[in-house]
């Protein structure tokens, strides 16, 4: 679990890092949903195959099962015909060819003969030959179904390894999302203290200054008061409304319902009022901060080596040490 000290490290910036590696995460469980999608359709699509292909089978067997039959009775019919001349010799064909009346006629009935015996014999051949074809067709759908068998458990496998994946991810995602709520609410009950405490100093007569105690000017406690109800309001960039604020937004909104007009610019705000030491701090002092040689940062000074500010997007107005990312430039007293 990560622990976030309030001292010395914006807590905001570990919590940013976390939903940054949270949505990375979600990323890439979209593209495994895709991938997993994806795979599935293949896996159906091989499985309806799989099933054509063993209905095909079954068909097959039956058209086997008949044509065998048929083949069956056809031999028979053909062996019985052969074994009734055997037995009974050549004696009813030659009954059948002098009983003719004349040579036409004897041709005609030779020629039937013949053609019967040719029948049968063809009959038979014919249904070898479609037993042979339905045969050779079995054993292709066989190879396909055993082809098409080791498809499906491979698709089976690759969409178990996919499963896995989103499983870890998932699992990892909620691990996240478990250290982004502690954080938070680690957040929360440090804002809270330090809103208790404001509020006590306030009761005591005076906020703590910086380093040497110096007054607070009459404005202080005003402009304190009124940055503490913008608690909780969003970072908007460019905002300056109680909807949303930006840093220097937050500024311009508490001091100009103090009667100050300031411009929307933290760079532009350090050019107002007096400048102040780190050791002379008092509440409702600006403190700013920079980045690559500029102002980029402003917040209000309330007191106890704390202030009020708008971080950054995705966060809200809050409480933080003014040693807010080792990145202090200067103070202003308006």
């Amino acid at each position: 679990m990560l622990v976030v000290s309030f001292a010395g490290a914006e807590p905001s910036g570990d919590v940013s890092s976390m939903e940054s590696d949270a949505q990375a995460v979600q990323e890439q469980i979209a593209v495994l949903n895709a991938e997993l999608e994806a795979k599935v359709e293949k896996y159906n699509f091989a499985s309806y195959e799989l099933e054509r292909i063993e209905a095909d089978i079954a068909e097959n067997e039956t058209k086997l099962e008949e044509t065998a039959l048929v083949l069956g009775e056809t031999q028979e019919r053909l062996d019985k015909r052969v074994a009734n001349i055997y037995k009974n010799g050549s004696t009813d064909i030659l009954d059948v060819l002098m009983a003719t009346t004349d040579i036409n006629d004897f041709l005609t009935k030779f020629d039937m003969l013949t053609k019967v015996g040719q029948q049968d014999r063809d009959d038979v051949e014919q249904v070898k030959l479609l037993k042979a074809q339905i045969e050779e067709s079995q054993q292709k759908l066989a190879s396909d179904q055993k082809t098409q068998s080791e498809l499906l458990g491979q698709l089976e496998a690759e969409k178990a390894d996919i499963e896995a994946g989103l499983a870890e991810r998932q699992q990892m995602l909620a691990q996240i999302e478990d250290e982004i709520a502690a954080v938070r609410e680690q957040e929360a009950a440090e804002q809270a203290r330090l809103q208790a405490e404001v509020s006590a100093n306030a009761g005591g007569g005076g906020y703590g200054g910086g380093g040497g105690g110096a007054a607070p000017i009459s404005t202080a406690g005003g402009a304190v008061g009124i940055a503490m109800q913008y608690l909780g309001v969003p970072y908007v960039w460019g905002g300056a409304s109680a909807s949303g604020v930006d840093c220097s937004g937050l500024v311009m909104v508490v001091y100009g319902a103090l009667g100050y007009s300031l411009p929307h610019s933290a760079a532009a705000q350090y050019g107002y009022g007096t400048h102040v030491g780190y050791g002379d701090l008092a509440p409702g002092d600006l403190v700013f901060f920079g980045y690559g040689g500029g102002i980029s940062h402003v917040g209000i000074y309330i007191g106890g080596g704390n202030m009020i500010h708008a971080p950054f997007e995705g966060q809200v107005v809050s409480i933080a040490p003014v040693n807010y990312g080792g990145s202090y430039v200067g103070a202003t007293r308006l």
